[in-house]
Formats: structure tokens, sequence, C-alpha cells
């Protein structure tokens, strides 16, 4: 017989569906327009688009962390950080309580559960804070946030090394034991930046050696050459001045269904891995044998998991002109698709596991379900019966397609020494081979001793 656990998990997802499956699943309608609007260069249209969308409370996270880089986007600096300030306080809440969350995710999906985030949006939460605060020269605020990313990703090391600890080690493939993200570039120079406006060279030495180790230690995250700082530290006259430039483009992965059929034999779950293309085509990707004890066989049944799909995005490097004949091309310094992926896949053995555990458990209770109630029903009425259970399976299945859209897939970084007063910078975009994509409008700024100042750019694309 099925636990009483089991039974009651059946219930609500069953008042879950009987309900519209308004719990089971995010509405992704908002998001259409987004894309295009971002890459003509509208991020304002596309905040728009966002801030009309009412998310439902197990959303709220998302929605910030939508609305706070679409504010970034548009230059709206203080909005920005109102907003992820909100996230932030948002994620830390929901983490005290992420244990009450459990039995959802264990008993109908984890979209039925609130939407607690990914490691690398709560990372880049701040250093996206950190670059609003430094728009708006406020350098005290700036380093706050670096530090409370230095915290954060210390706090992520140990979280996983528990989890694992707690890992089935009677499972064949086991996840690293720690986690891959130890140190982000685009934050020690960040970093160096802060600490060179206050002349503390020691640290800036400190920073610009972790800086080298994030690419050294983690060459899976950082697959190209890292950028050459061997003038940071130059002497510079008083009267002229540094001018740090990062631009971004391209957008994070987004999530999109894989379509799994499970069967099962005695001790033996068996995957066959589907995908359906734009076409709506359907194809085989693969089967997959995994060890399981205790569970019966002849159980059949389908269910959905997320897997990352990346934007392509035909960047392959960006220039600066300076005064309108001086070109520089600036270097790559970090792929938040790349971390985004690397994240994701550390997840996917215990999403599997918990989505499995899940489903043939449901599985098992459904079938005794049907023979129960279709014990004396005529055949029409038990037919209809095992629809209709197979239906509600189906649904409490859904795949948990979240993940904030608007953080960019890439950054780069150059700086230069100019002398002190105005001049105009323009931003282009090239293709790998050179072909020209996009040209930001020029603008003029004013640079003044002893200030720090950092240009930002992006095309989203």
């Amino acid at each position: 017989m099925v636990s009483a656990v089991w039974r009651s998990g059946c219930m609500l997802a069953l008042c879950g569906l009987m309900s519209g499956c308004a719990t089971l699943r995010t509405s992704q309608a908002h998001y259409e327009g987004t894309d295009a609007a971002l890459r003509t260069g509208n991020p304002k249209t596309a905040l728009v688009h966002v801030r009309a969308y009412t998310p439902a409370k197990k959303d709220r996270l998302l929605h910030l962390l939508d609305v706070g880089l679409l504010e970034h986007w548009s230059g709206a600096y203080e909005a920005s950080n109102h907003t992820l300030t909100q996230a932030e306080e948002l994620f830390d809440k929901l983490r005290a309580q992420s244990l009450s969350e459990l039995p959802r995710r264990l008993l109908i999906n984890d979209n039925a559960a609130d939407y607690t985030g990914d490691e690398i949006e709560e990372i880049y939460l701040h250093l996206f804070k950190a670059l609003n605060f430094l728009a708006l020269e406020q350098t005290d605020a700036a380093w706050v946030e670096v530090r409370t990313l230095d915290a954060k990703l210390i706090r992520l090391q140990r979280d996983y090394e528990s989890a694992y600890e707690q890992w089935p080690h009677h499972l064949e493939e086991l996840p690293r034991s720690e986690h891959p993200f130890h140190e982000s570039a685009l934050a020690r120079w960040l970093g160096m930046l802060l600490y060179r406006h206050e002349g503390r060279w020691d640290d800036v030495r400190i920073d610009q050696q972790r800086l080298q180790l994030a690419f050294s230690q983690q060459q899976h995250l950082y697959p190209f050459a890292p950028p050459d700082l061997s003038e940071f530290n130059r002497p510079i006259q008083h009267t002229q001045a540094r001018l740090s430039l990062i631009a971004f483009h391209g957008l994070r992965p987004r999530k999109e269904a894989r379509s799994l059929t499970v069967h099962t034999d005695e001790n033996v779950v068996m995957l066959s891995k589907s995908y359906r293309d734009a076409e709506g085509q359907r194809g085989l990707t693969g089967w997959e044998t995994i060890f399981w004890p205790g569970v019966d066989p002849g159980l059949h049944l389908s269910l959905a998991l997320p897997r990352l799909q990346e934007r392509p995005s035909q960047v392959g490097f960006v220039e600066v002109m300076i005064n309108g004949k001086r070109k520089m091309r600036l270097e790559p310094l970090e792929s938040m698709q790349t971390l985004t992926r690397a994240a994701f896949e550390e997840q996917l053995p215990l999403l599997y596991l918990r989505t499995l555990t899940r489903a043939i458990g449901k599985a098992v209770v459904f079938e005794e379900a049907e023979e129960e109630l279709t014990e004396e029903m005529n055949a029409g009425w038990a037919a209809l019966t095992r629809i209709g259970l197979g239906a509600l399976l189906d649904q409490t299945e859904q795949a948990d397609l979240r993940t904030a859209r608007f953080f960019p897939a890439e950054a780069s970084i150059g700086e230069l020494i100019l002398p002190v007063g105005r001049h105009t910078i323009e931003f282009s975009y090239y293709t790998p081979t050179g072909r020209l994509i996009h040209r930001d409008p020029p603008r003029t700024i004013e640079l003044r001793p002893h200030t720090l100042h950092l240009e930002q750019a992006a095309y989203l694309d």
C-alpha cells in the first residue's frame, strides 16, 4: 500500500489541476517582444512590458530580478538598486523558509513552489548593484556589494559541501565534492578599481592575483585568455585621468522543456529522452538506464525536465572609438553564459533524483487508485478515469522553466589614460569575422582628476 504522505500529495496535485493549474506553471507571455526590444536598443520598452505583468506570489523574486535588470539597462540606476534590494531581501527570506517549501517540490513539482532563484542570479545581483552605485558615483556603497558578493561565494561553497555530504552515495553518478564556481573575475576587477581609487595598492595586487586564479583554477568557466592588466598600476600625471570601460553583450540561456518517458523493470528505471523542434516534430535523443533499488516493474509514465537553451549572439568582439580616431578592442573578462550552464549542470543529478522519486511515487499512487476506482465501473467510465488520472500526472509534472531572463551572456573590459577634460567615445559590436553589427550613439564624457570613471555599455542581441 502507498503511504499517506503520497496520497495527500496527490490530493494537493488534484486541487491544483482543478483550479486551472495556475500554481503548476508560470506564464511566459509577458516576455513576448522583449528580446526584440533589447536587440534594437529599447530596454525601456521591454521594461514597460514586464512591469505591466502582475506575477503570482510564488514568482515574486523572478519578477523583481527581471524588472531590476531592465531598469539597469534603461539607465534607471537608483530604481534598479531599489528593486534589486527587494530581490536580495526576498532571497534571504525564501532561504529561511525553504524547508517549508520542500513538500510542494516533493509532492507536486518544483514549479508549484516559490521561485528561489539560483546561485548565479544571487551573486550577480550584487555585481549589478555595484555597477549601479558606480554609475551614481557612490563608491562606498559599491564596496558593500562587492564584499557581500565575496561572503556569498564563501557561503555557496559551504552550502554545496553540506548538500554533497547528504547525497545518496549508492548512486553511481555523483557530483563533484566542491562547487566549480569559486571566484568571479568581474568582481575582482571591480574590487581592483575601487582599491586603486583609494590608493590601496597592496589590496590591488591581492585582487589581481585572485583574478588570475579565477582563470587558472576555473579554466572550464574562463575558456579564454585573461585580460592584459599590466598597465593597471601605471602612474599618471595630474593632468590625466583613467577611463575604465565595460561592455556586455548577449543574454544568458533560458530554459526549455525536455520530455522523458520512464519505464521500470525490477530495480531498474529506463529513460528515453526526446525533444520537440521548432516545427513541432519529436525526435529521440537516447536511452539511459538507472539502477534503482526497490522500484516495482511495469510502471510507464511521461514527465518533463528543464534544459538550458542558449540564446545565440552574433557578437564576437567589442571596440571603442575615442574622439573619432583611436580604436581599442575590449578584452573578454567573464562569461555569465558559461557560468550559468556550469551551475545548472551541477544541479541536474539532484533534479533528476527528486523528479524521478516524485513521479514514480505518484505513478504508484495513481495505479493503485485506478485499480480501486475502476474495479466496478463499466468499460467507458473506467477508460475515462484512466485518462483523467494520466492527465493529472502529466499536469503535476510540468518542467519548471523559470529563470531570470535579462542577465547578460558576456562581459568585456578595457581601460584608457586620457587628458583631463571632454572626450567622445563610441561602442561598436562586431561578428567574429569583423562585420559591424551595431554601433551605439556617441557619448560625451567629462574626465576629472582623482575620479573613478567607469563607462558601461550593452548590446543585448
